[in-house]
């Protein structure tokens, strides 16, 4: 009978065990993989797996493997991505008590070769020692350059390789030994980047080198129905002269040689064409014709509608040149005015008037000890894409003009400032950087400029345009880039409020001491004459060349 009890008890705890088992019956799984790169058997470590569904994720390991456990049985999508790849997306399904594999390959991302040289042309003429050229990284990861001066002894450019990462400019100088000159030279020289090849032009000449180049007309109109004009190269010289045609940056202009020889006492015509299904506004352009000794600028207009003459005077009637765009023009010939838009100005503290850069008209000087300045009620150089022009003598360290912003108080109000500092000039747009971190901006690299000669400056500024989040200022000095700065500026912050910089000037001052909040500026001697604001334009190479030949 115990024996039957006994038995009867192991039956129950078989069949309790039974039930206990069936009831533990899984329900997940398990996905497991290998992410390589696509083409090969690489593994890719550090990828990021996710479960889209979960926001789960993990990273692979050194032998591209990753794994997910225990989670449901069901259907998911996986996104892999790493920097330097193409994200992917993966589908998958986990069966309970089963491990699915989602083995991937990622793409790199292409290297977008996108290199630009500005100016890719450098003519230093009789008198120029030093040029430079601004290389900007337009691609999506960094690289190598270098340059190639292809045995050209008599020149040397510094540095002459480096790395520049996605986005970045860098000022690249050449300088000329002129005592390996006999002639006149030209040279190509090749920068290497991103696996291509890019040229830069370069001439000089001995400095008792005299240009025996004549070219006639030097400013072409195509009216509103022309298509072709013709301009004619002489050579006044008794020996052979090369020429060359650069600068031609709008595409509907051709020309139908771009360079060649004249012989002595000989002249060459060249046809200048216009692509009229290109146009979609008048025209107003120019290009620059050289024999290595100097440099010719041909100015080309046309018109869309019909409305301008053929053969007719581009520039303005007053013999003003390079007036698209012009917004103020000081020439302080005995007062404050604008000549151009009446947005006048008055003298504070009694700054001088004196003889002017061409000998005929006057410039005003300002003095560090008289505090002296010149202000304008309006904020004439608030501008997201502007020019600035200018011609200065007797520059010394100190401020040399700024606007005045409706944001801040005395001291973190001051923007758009240009100052000379340890005898650099140094261009700060936002007041953020100019009141907390003026000695930390980086100054342009420019010719010195303290020598008591008369300078032309022009600054050539963007925002958001040449790169985003960014200001771009690029120097020229006597009508050739020397320099280009940058300066970050958060768009987001560009919106007219408190945090703002642009769009809030209200007045400009140029001359006299300004206060910082960390940094008091004396203000510079220095004369100015010529003042020019464009607003809206950014001046092309050919066109500042221009104005620093008129002395305008």
């Amino acid at each position: 009978m115990k024996h039957i009890f006994y038995l009867s008890l192991l039956m129950i705890f078989a069949l309790a065990t039974t039930s206990c088992a069936e009831e533990e019956e899984v329900y997940t799984g398990s996905i497991q993989g290998i992410v390589t790169e696509s083409g090969t058997t690489n593994p890719l470590s550090g990828v990021q797996v996710s479960i889209v569904n979960t926001g789960t994720s993990t990273t692979t390991g050194s032998d591209g493997q990753f794994m997910f456990t225990d989670i449901e049985a069901k259907s998911y999508r996986l996104q892999f991505s790493k920097d330097g790849y193409e994200t992917n997306t993966r589908s998958v399904t986990v069966v309970a008590g089963g491990t699915a594999n989602c083995d991937t390959q990622l793409d790199p991302v292409a290297q977008d070769a996108e290199i630009s040289i500005t100016p890719s042309t450098l003519n230093f003429g009789t008198t120029q020692d030093q040029l430079s050229v601004t290389l900007r990284n337009n691609g999506n990861a960094e690289t190598e350059w270098s340059i190639d001066l292809a045995g050209n002894n008599w020149l040397q450019a510094s540095p002459a390789s480096g790395n520049i990462a996605a986005g970045r400019s860098q000022s690249i100088v050449f300088t000329v030994d002129r005592s390996l000159l006999s002639e006149p030279k030209s040279a190509r020289v090749n920068l290497s980047a991103f696996g291509n090849s890019y040229t830069i032009s370069i001439s000089c000449a001995p400095r008792n080198a005299q240009s025996e180049m004549s070219v006639t007309p030097t400013s072409i109109n195509f009216g509103g129905t022309l298509t072709e004009q013709a301009m004619t190269i002489s050579n006044t010289g008794s020996a052979s002269l090369s020429w060359s045609i650069s600068g031609i940056t709008e595409g509907c202009i051709s020309v139908s040689e771009t360079g060649g020889t004249v012989e002595a006492g000989g002249s060459k015509v060249v046809k200048v064409l216009l692509d009229r299904s290109m146009l979609t506004t008048d025209l107003n352009t120019s290009f620059v014709i050289s024999d290595m000794i100097r440099e010719q600028i041909i100015n080309v207009t046309a018109s869309l509608d019909g409305s301008d003459d053929p053969g007719s005077d581009p520039d303005d009637p007053s013999g003003t040149v390079v007036t698209s765009g012009l917004y103020t023009y000081y020439k302080f010939d005995g007062d404050f005015t604008d000549s151009y838009n009446s947005v006048d100005g008055y003298g504070n503290n009694s700054p001088q008037f004196v003889e002017g850069v061409d000998g005929t008209g006057q410039a005003v000087k300002f003095s560090r000890t008289d505090n002296s300045s010149f202000i304008v009620n309006s904020p004439i150089i608030d501008s997201r894409k502007m020019t600035i022009s200018f011609w200065v003598k007797g520059l010394s360290d100190g401020h040399i003009f700024h606007l005045v912003s409706s944001n801040g108080s005395t001291g973190t109000n001051s923007m758009l400032t240009l100052s000379m500092n340890g005898g650099s000039l140094k261009f700060i747009v936002r007041r953020y950087n100019n009141n907390y971190q003026y000695s930390n901006r980086d100054p342009f690299t420019h010719p010195a400029l303290d020598d008591g000669n008369w300078h032309h400056i022009a600054l050539v500024s963007d925002f958001n345009s040449t790169s985003y989040a960014t200001t771009t200022t690029m120097l020229y000095v006597d009508g050739l880039s020397v320099s280009t700065v940058t300066e970050s500026v958060n768009p987001f912050d560009e919106d007219g409020g408190s945090m703002s910089s642009y769009d809030t000037g209200t007045m400009f001052v140029m001359g006299g001491s300004l206060k910082l909040n960390n940094t008091n500026l004396n203000g510079s001697n220095m004369t100015i004459d010529n003042f020019r604001v464009y607003d809206t334009r950014l001046l092309s190479a050919q066109e500042i060349k221009q104005i620093y030949e008129a002395k305008q």
